[in-house]
Order: structure tokens, then sequence, then C-alpha cells
């Protein structure tokens, strides 16, 4: 997008910045900031820019590995010849990282990037005289705000990941890192203050009051875990406040597949309070389709991508086909099998209606002459340990092919196949030749976090009927209404545990982003679960990677 150009070249400068030191960004149609402010519509492409970073820190490579594939819920198994990798995955599920991972730079970088773009844009705004280009000191007032609360949410992957890390405002700056705390305050007092600034209910993909507010929820959310101290009693406020509409309207969507199906076909849920919008040769979520799915996905899903074969969801069976005996993981099996979300994927019109969230069993070629759906005589085949074979997916990792010998492999995260694992499509692939493919938005906070927020500190706070209450007004959408009496906490209190609580947010916000959090803050990240012993030492937070304490003289290892 040509109006975008200038900003390329601001990733140049964020070499000053800790850290982020050889971004490999090329910079072209560089323009003196003067010269390149003509009109309300470059103002909007500078406001705008760090969104687009923002949707890549999110959802594309880095920040979605470090925080799922380091949890219970999904692995980058090697797969034969394929997916070894240095032994990079292996050692994000295994929790035997170095100071020199990539995935740990990239969790560094990426947000430091974002945050050096904002930081340019917000100088070159206030420098503006609003009135020369048809707009008004209150848009001025919203384009800063929504700038703050953006770079506030770069700061919270940072203090997630390392806590200890330097606050960076202004561009050209090298500081020494800030104490947890003080990296909390800042957020907190950006986004508190940013917030009566926005407006309500904005166009999908910017920030505003509702948006502030649910960060503000999630901040408060993990504030025991990063600073030692509990916010609940703020969490609740905020949290009820978004609920009773007092920042924006919002509603939990009826349908299952309501979030992760908006913006396909102009639907837009009120569900999600702040989603990055996404439009077919604009700006696409590819990452997660290449990462996710199989070469020859392509010819079940209607799409010319051939994705990697890499990402599947962590097993739940052993080789003979048991569910294995662990307490965190075995994802799959963790779904209720009256639970509409563990059906497996199809698409059921030509509209980009479709059901299920999982790829499993064996797979079948796309129904052109109906223009959705699977056509069960065209059998996909394997290209690899299956070449010529029927590809059946299972919930399960072996070496399957090698008879005896690959069962004397055992079941580890080094001995998958090309078939190793269900295969997670969430986040919809819909047809191609329909003009759906990659429409969908990217759900980055909904209303159901805000309701689980709530309902997690009114548990800890021994009021289980009421978070039940909470739950429940999410959870009910999953089951057909005959079923849902068994599968209800409020119907059945006793459901309700801390293994329940936590197996429940795995299976309502699994691929969001969110499970090596939760797991931190439940206390649980160091346990054991498939081909992972439990922890020897504390590995609940990162340590700030090598290259970024060599970039900068200021900056200090945090301890861990």
């Amino acid at each position: 997008m040509n109006k975008y150009k200038l900003f390329f070249a601001s990733l140049l400068l964020l070499a000053v910045a800790p850290a982020c030191t050889d971004l490999e960004e090329e910079a072209f149609d560089v323009l003196p900031a003067g010269n390149y402010y003509q009109d309300q519509n470059s103002i909007i492409a500078a406001v705008t820019r760090p969104y687009e970073h923002g949707h890549w820190a999110g959802w594309d490579g880095d920040r979605w590995l470090l925080t799922e594939l380091t949890a219970d819920q999904f692995i980058w198994a090697q797969k034969g010849r394929h997916g070894q990798d240095g032994g990079n995955w292996v050692r994000l599920h295994r929790h035997e990282w170095t100071p020199d991972e990539g995935a740990i730079y990239g969790g560094w970088v990426g947000p430091y990037q974002g945050i050096g773009q904002v930081n340019l844009i917000m100088e070159d705004i206030e420098e503006l005289d609003y009135a020369n280009f048809g707009l008004t000191e209150a848009d001025k007032a919203r384009h800063l705000n929504e700038l703050r609360v953006l770079r506030a949410w770069f700061y919270t992957f940072l203090i997630d990941y390392f806590r200890s890390v330097p606050i960076v405002t202004k561009t050209g700056e090298m500081k020494a890192n800030s104490t947890p705390e003080e990296v909390f305050a800042f957020i907190e007092t950006e986004l508190k203050e940013a917030l009566p600034n926005l407006p309500k209910n904005a166009q999908s993909g910017r920030w505003d009051q509702g948006g502030a507010a649910a960060m503000l929820v999630r901040i408060y959310l993990n504030s025991e875990a990063w600073i030692g101290e509990s916010r609940c009693d703020d969490l609740t406020q905020i949290a009820q406040g978004i609920i009773d509409g007092e920042y924006g309207t919002y509603s939990i969507d009826p349908d299952y597949k309501g979030p992760f199906r908006s913006g396909v076909n102009g639907y837009k849920s009120p569900e999600n309070i702040f989603e990055f919008p996404h439009a077919r040769n604009i700006y696409e979520m590819g990452w997660m389709y290449n990462a996710t799915q199989h070469y020859q996905a392509r010819y079940s899903l209607d799409n010319d991508w051939g994705g990697w074969n890499g990402i599947t969801l962590a097993p739940s069976r052993d080789m003979e086909g048991n569910i294995m005996d662990f307490d965190l993981g075995l994802p799959y099996e963790h779904y209720a099998d009256d639970d509409k979300r563990k059906q497996p994927f199809r698409t059921t019109s030509l509209n980009g209606d479709y059901e299920g969230f999982f790829l499993i069993g064996q797979q079948y070629g796309f129904n052109y002459d109906k223009g959705y759906g699977f056509d069960s005589t065209v059998v996909v085949l394997g290209t690899e340990e299956y070449i010529g074979k029927p590809l059946f997916y299972v919930d399960q990792v072996g070496r399957f092919t090698e008879g005896a010998a690959g069962l004397a492999k055992g079941s580890h995260i080094e001995t998958g196949e090309e078939n190793t694992g269900v295969r997670m499509l969430k986040f919809p692939w819909l047809p191609e030749t329909q003009g759906l493919f990659q429409t969908n938005a990217a759900p980055e906070i909904r209303l159901a976090e805000i309701y689980y927020a709530l309902a997690e500190c009114k548990y800890k706070a021994g009021d289980k009927a009421g978070a039940a209450e909470l739950l429940d007004a999410v959870r009910m959408r999953n089951f057909p209404a005959d079923e849902w009496a068994e599968h209800s906490y409020v119907q059945n209190p006793g459901l309700l545990t801390d293994e329940e609580f936590v197996d429940e947010l795995g299976r309502e916000f699994l691929g969001e982003r969110h499970r090596r959090t939760d797991l931190v803050r439940w206390g649980m990240f160091g346990n054991a679960w498939w081909d992972k012993a439990a922890d020897a030492a504390d590995k609940t937070v990162f340590p700030i990677p090598a290259r970024a304490l060599n970039a900068n003289p200021l900056l200090k290892p945090n301890g861990y």
C-alpha cells in the first residue's frame, strides 16, 4: 500500500532503541515529515501504520510461538525430514531455551519495533496544526491517545515475557531496565489517561474506549503474576462496566463461530472488542494458515497456498490409541464429544458458513461442484511417509510407518510423521473460489475474555456460584440445547474446580495467544505434560536476549 511506504523507513530509526538492531528493513520513498503530511489521508495513514505492525506482532510468528508452543496445547513436531529446525521447537516445548533463542529475541524486538513506530508518529503528530488539514483538536487528541493505547499494548508483551524492561517513549532513546512495577504503572497510566479521549465502538482495527478498558482488565488479571499484587477489585469494576455497556456496546455472540468469522461477507461480531481486520491481497492472516496446515490442505480447503505442515495440537493419545494420563495438555480430548467446536471442520454453504474447529481423520478434496464442503470420492494423498496413500490426521505422535522400530522410538516431539496431529481451523480458511479466503479478522480481545476474567476473580475469592454464571453465559452456545444441562456449571457446581477452570480457559481461548500467560497465572506453567517433565527451575519469565544485552550497554539481565 503506497501510502504506508514512508513508515518502513521509521523502522531503521529503532536501531538506537534497546536491542532493536539489524531489523533488515529497507527504506524507500523516504520523505521528510513536513513533505509527507499533506492532507487528512496522509495523517490517517501515519496513525494506522503501526496497527499493521501490531497485527504482525500479535498474530504472525514469534509472539504466538512463545505463548503457545511453550505451553501444553500446541506443538511443532519434527515430521521425518521436516520440522527439526535446529531444535527450536523442541527447546520451546520442553522449556530448555537459551538467551540466544530466535523466538525469544522476536518476543523482544517485535514489540519494540512497534513502540518505535508509535513514538515516531506521535512526535510527528504533536508538531502538526490539525486545523491546516481540516481536522480538529479533538481529532488530534483521539489520534494521540489511540497511539498511546497501541503502545501500551506492545508493552504488555514485554512485561509478560521479560518483566523488567526499558520504557522508551521518544525516538533515539537508549534506557536501562525499569522495574516490573514501573512498567505496569506506565501501562496502566497510559490506558487510564487515554480512555476518556477515545470514541466508543470505533471501526474495526482501531483502539477505542472498549479496547482500552478491556486491556486494563487484561493487565489487572495478570498483575499478581507480573508484580505480586492482586488487582481484582479494579478488574471487577472495569469488567462490569464493559459488560454493562459503559465503554461501548458489546454482547456475547450466540454463534460459537461468530467471533472468528467476523469480517466474512461484512459480518461484524458483537463480541469482538478489538480485532485486526483482513482483506485478501491487502492484509492477510497467512502465517497462521502456513504454520498450521499440511502441504496438501489447499486441495481440501480450496486455496492456492501450500502450508508448512508445522503446528498441530499436542497429542491426546499414546501410540496404542489410549488417552494419556496428564492433567495438562490433551487439548482435543478436553472438548466433550457433544461440544459443537469438536466437530470436523467443513464449509456448509456458498456464503462462508461452516462448522467445527478441527481437521482430523481422512482428508478429502474440496467439492467444486457445490462450491463448498468435501467430495468424499476425492481422497487427498500424502506426500512424505504416506506418499500415494490416504492422508489421515491422527491425534497421536509416532513413527507408525516404521513398524516395530518406529514403536520403539516412542511418542516424542522428534518422532512425528506427516499426518501427526489434529489441525486447528478455529480461524476458518474459507473457499478462495468464493472470494472468502483470508477475509476473517483476528479477534485480539473478545467480550468472552472479560466474562472469564471476572469469573476468575470471583472464583478465586470463593464466589464459585458467581463465576459459574459468568462462564455459563458464554459456554452455553457450544452445546445442543437438549444436552446443555449436564455441562452447565450452574446446574453442576461440583464440576468447577481449579483444574476444570484451567481446562475451560484452554478450550475457550485455544490458539488465541493466551495459554502460557494463563498457566503462569495459575501456577501451572512448570508442571509436566506430554513429552515435558516438570521444570526443575522457574521458567515463568524469559531471559532478556543476549543480542539485546549486547546492543544496549545500559540494559541488565533480568535475573532469570
